[in-house]
């Protein structure tokens, strides 16, 4: 039987990167090593209501200092590199939490059984910044550039805190391919301590909680989709789309019914604002299938081009004949500009399917 579509390919898939001796310190003035900052949207950040009238909150103080944050990054790569060269789940969350964790974790029970390895990063500059918060969890983002790659890429790293004295640790990993110079993109640019954007931000063309439902759709509608507007599509969504619908005529062709379509995932959204009055956005969609054998025709299988089967690793076999559940989720870092300025445009992108279930 042909195989199942194949998920994304080229450098948008790279495993995600260990982190190997950076430490470029924050400087004032936006993107010069002080760029974004993401914030859980509706998180810490904020102050409830009944506290605001009893008693004013301590006085707001960046996420980290310039000493912290080499500290925190300097252990990052370490445990990073260590962890990605064990493939280790269990120490894995010593680095990673929430939307990462799930990812790496799913990625290694993979990598282990096709021996594939995650290449070591060497990190040069790095573009950071730090919001002010009042109380934890904090958090704060750093570009780094991996020139353990060729060309160089660039990893968008938000990093979360849950409480004082606690590890810093990986939420979101996405990765960008552009050519790294400079600023995160043409007129993206924050300041050293940036505000967190709320969820529901209407000074934006589309709040942040908004933006992976939106996202959503037009990767399910294509053209059809009324928020098709809205977005510089690149190329990889063009090509998911096309591949979904490929995956449904797969399935059909072979005696299969079910579903298959995207959704906004439940990971957390973290925003910060840019200089130009909009807003960096880390989120993240899932491409969720859910297929059964009617009884005729062929199974499943389903390879990957660098990642290698990525069915008998989870399912004990490298083909499914009655059922195939799966979901796989896209780790996106946006830039959201302000209400009639432009439209969202995608800076990094991470992929890993994060569970598969099938006999």
């Amino acid at each position: 039987m042909e195989n199942r579509t194949a998920a994304p390919r080229g450098k948008g898939l790279r495993a995600t990167a260990a982190l190997a001796g950076l430490l470029v310190p924050f400087t004032a003035g936006g993107c010069a090593v002080g760029d974004a900052i993401g914030g859980v949207v509706g998180g810490g950040a904020d102050i409830p209501a009944k506290a605001r009238t009893t008693a004013p909150p301590p006085p707001p103080t960046p996420a980290l200092t310039q000493a912290e944050a080499k500290v925190a990054l300097a252990l990052y790569a370490k445990r990073s590199n260590a962890v990605h060269r064990r493939l280790d789940a269990r120490l894995a969350s010593s680095v990673y939490t929430g939307s990462s964790l799930q990812m790496e974790i799913a990625k290694y029970r993979v990598f282990k059984a096709n021996r594939v390895r995650i290449p070591q990063s060497r990190y040069g500059r790095t573009l950071a910044a730090a919001p002010l918060f009042s109380a934890h969890p904090k958090w704060f983002f750093a570009a780094m550039t991996d020139r353990g790659d060729s060309p160089a890429v660039r990893d968008l790293v938000v990093l979360v805190q849950d409480r004082a004295g606690g590890p810093w640790r990986a939420a979101y990993t996405p990765l960008s391919t552009r050519k790294v110079t400079g600023a995160l993109a043409p007129g993206v640019d924050v300041a050293d301590n940036p505000a967190v954007v709320p969820a529901g931000d209407t000074s934006l063309g589309t709040a942040p909680g908004q933006v992976s439902a939106a996202i959503a759709d037009v990767l399910n509608q294509g053209s059809r989709s009324p928020h098709k507007r809205i977005f510089v599509l690149p190329d990889w969504a063009r090509e998911r789309y096309r591949a979904l619908r490929e995956d449904r005529k797969v399935f059909g062709r072979n005696g299969w019914t079910g579903t298959a379509a995207y959704a906004a995932s439940r990971a957390p959204v973290y925003a910060v604002r840019t200089k130009s009055g909009g807003a960096l956005v880390w989120t993240a969609v899932e491409l969720r299938e859910d297929f059964r054998h009617t009884g005729r025709g062929n199974g499943i299988t389903w390879e990957h081009d660098s990642w290698g089967d990525l069915l008998k690793p989870t399912t004990g076999r490298s083909k499914v004949n009655r059922s195939l559940t799966t979901v796989e989720r896209l780790e996106l870092a946006a830039y959201v500009p302000p209400k009639g300025r432009g439209r969202i445009q995608f800076l990094a992108t991470r992929w890993a399917p994060i569970s598969i279930t099938g006999r």
